[in-house]
């Protein structure tokens, strides 16, 4: 409702522009959007699935798929950055496993029901190339 997003939204609800990031309640079943450095932070505030609250650095650390003993140090909004600038640990291993084969001309995991992004088949070979 309009009177939400305005409430939600403050000065930024008149700005223009989208407005789909704002309040987002992770799913259950289904992968996270990108974690941000802050748990309030403006146009991107994340839900817990059932809870009217944003996430906690514990729940940060399972998504980004930290061990469980790790230990986050520094103040509450320090760990929320370290966090939110991490890498899920399964993207870091997928990624160097893929440079990985490519550098040893072995070929790449293909998986067919997967919804890739659009610019899947693209390089920065293609994009310069236009620049110039």
């Amino acid at each position: 409702p309009e009177d939400l997003q305005k409430e939600a939204l403050g000065k930024s609800f008149f700005l223009g522009g989208g407005k789909t990031g704002f309040l987002r309640r992770v799913a259950w079943d289904r992968p996270s959007p990108t974690l941000v450095t802050h748990p309030a932070m403006p146009a991107t505030d994340l839900a817990h699935p059932d809870e009217l609250r944003p996430l906690s650095v514990q729940e940060y650390k399972v998504i980004q798929q930290f061990p469980e003993e790790w230990v986050i140090k520094g103040k509450l909004l320090d760990k929320y950055r370290q966090l939110g600038n991490a890498v899920p640990i399964g993207l870091g291993l997928a990624v160097g496993k893929n440079i990985l084969d490519h550098m040893n001309g072995r070929k790449i995991e293909s998986f067919p029901n997967f919804r890739y992004s659009r610019y899947k088949n693209t390089s920065d070979l293609d994009i310069f190339g236009e620049l110039v």
